[in-house]
């Protein structure tokens, strides 16, 4: 057409394009909304798990030494492992009870024969007698009974069973807590070895840095002309050596995280800062106050005392076997092809009375006697380790105090004459060779000084896991709650 002119749609696409990107705009963030709505609901099965540990879920977050210990009590798996098997002996012991009751139990029964093409041998049915050829009949039968069994007396096999489940349900606790107590001492241990690590680390920074001032004063000189090419050369060596230190403490301090993590029970990530709050003090208790709680609070110790009487309760309960026992039983049966049923009744006094197992009750006496004879050496054996350790411990403790301050002291000292010896190389009074020995000996002091304090803190750990008070003393709770 001549007259027609072209149509312009520039406008047209450029208004289309600018109403999809406002309307997507717009609807963005309710998908936003809905898709994290929906990852909530379909997660729902793990919001308890991760509620325990939401705030650690922020990179900002810290963790103290108390902290860390009530998150082990949470998530370590060796506590938990020692716990249900503790719940698992309480259940046990419920279990020995049950001879304390009667023990009931019911039957019921419903049968139907039916019978085809009887042919002329004659049925009674209603009481007549039929003659009918292929006569097709059944029988019903209906039945039902119950009967109860209550022993009156054992001669001490039943309550030496209870005996025995308490007490070893109360050993069981005494290894939980024995648990408890190694594994917090454990975190204890990767928590000091961690910030040992780290001023390790520094110290090995600082070391590489007094080593690269005197290459690099040494070269200096040498280039001047009022140096030593050995000289440079011993103080590359000496720095190269150095560094290579220095690389080695940053993967040591690695390490020593991802062991705390394990110890702990949490997974291996950076979001997780860790605050060093160890606190050095003397130790101000006597060797026979210690001693003393030990022997009442050590939870290995119990755990042997209470296997011990648990054991005395065995011989007991075996020694039982050879004596009869006392029942009585009653019983209801009713039984009939139709309703009412015909009812018996049955009451009964039953004396059990032992007279030849194939020597199972000697053997079952002889085994049980043989296991106390073992849990009373056991039980002495602990009480001996025990006092033994708290000893060791009270003076392994106060020699590291003393040495903490003799080492602080020499640390001071060998800084001082590290800063001298470099003061006397610069204006070219002290050779090398002693520079690097001072600076040498100035590491050396510091890195004593490091190990020495961090000890002290561990030793003090293990102390308190020895006298079993590791809840009371580092997470201030005198026992363990458990809700669940």
């Amino acid at each position: 057409m001549p007259n027609s002119k072209p149509i312009d749609i520039l406008p047209t696409s450029l208004f289309f394009i600018l109403f999809i990107f406002a309307f997507l705009l717009i609807m963005s963030p309710s998908q936003d909304k809905t898709s994290f709505a929906a990852s909530i609901s379909s997660n729902k099965g793990i919001v308890g798990l991760k509620a325990g540990i939401s705030t650690l879920e922020n990179p900002a977050k810290k963790i103290d030494l108390r902290e860390a210990l009530l998150l082990t009590l949470k998530r370590y798996p060796g506590i938990m492992t020692s716990k249900y098997s503790y719940k698992a002996s309480v259940y046990a012991k419920n279990q020995s009870l049950y001879l304390y009751y009667p023990q009931i139990s019911g039957a019921a029964d419903f049968s139907k024969n039916s019978f085809m093409d009887v042919g002329n041998n004659g049925i009674t049915s209603n009481r007549q007698i039929s003659y009918r050829s292929g006569l097709n009949y059944s029988v019903r039968s209906y039945s039902g009974s119950i009967s109860a069994t209550y022993m009156l007396y054992s001669f001490g096999s039943r309550y030496y069973g209870y005996i025995n489940a308490k007490y070893q349900m109360k050993a069981a606790k005494s290894g939980y807590n024995y648990a408890v107590n190694s594994n917090l001492y454990n975190v204890i241990l990767n928590f000091v070895t961690y910030f040992e690590n780290k001023n390790l680390m520094r110290t090995d920074k600082e070391n590489l840095k007094n080593d690269k001032i005197q290459y690099k004063a040494a070269t200096a000189f040498y280039k001047i002309g009022t140096g030593d090419l050995l000289d440079v050369k011993t103080a590359k060596a000496t720095m190269e050596k150095a560094k290579a230190t220095y690389i080695n403490s940053i993967f040591n301090v690695k390490i020593a995280r991802l062991a705390l993590l394990n110890s702990i029970g949490l997974p291996a990530s950076k979001k997780y800062h860790f605050v060093n709050t160890l606190d050095f003090k003397s130790l101000q208790s006597k060797l026979a106050d210690l001693i003393k709680t030990a022997l009442k609070f050590n939870p290995r110790l119990k755990e042997a005392v209470y296997t011990l009487k648990a054991s005395k309760a065995s011989v007991r309960q075996a020694v039982s076997g050879y004596f009869p026992t006392v029942n009585v039983d009653l019983s209801y049966t009713g039984e009939n092809s139709s309703f009412p049923l015909n009812r018996n009744y049955s009451v009964g006094l039953s004396v059990s009375i032992p007279i030849f197992n194939g020597f199972l009750t000697k053997n079952k006496i002889d085994r049980s006697k043989a296991m106390l004879n073992g849990n009373i050496w056991n039980e002495r054996l602990s009480r001996d380790n025990l006092i033994y350790n708290i000893s060791s411990d009270y003076y392994a403790i106060l020699s590291q105090y003393l040495k903490i301050k003799a080492l602080r002291s020499s640390e001071k000292a060998s800084k001082l004459a590290y800063k001298l010896a470099l003061k006397g190389y610069e204006i070219g009074i002290t050779p090398m060779v002693r520079l690097i020995t001072a600076n040498a000996a100035y590491i050396s002091a510091e890195t004593n000084y490091i190990n020495s304090e961090y000890t002290y803190y561990y030793m003090k750990a293990k102390l308190y896991s020895d006298l079993g008070l590791m809840l009371k003393h580092y997470v201030k709770q005198k026992n363990i709650k458990d809700k669940g």
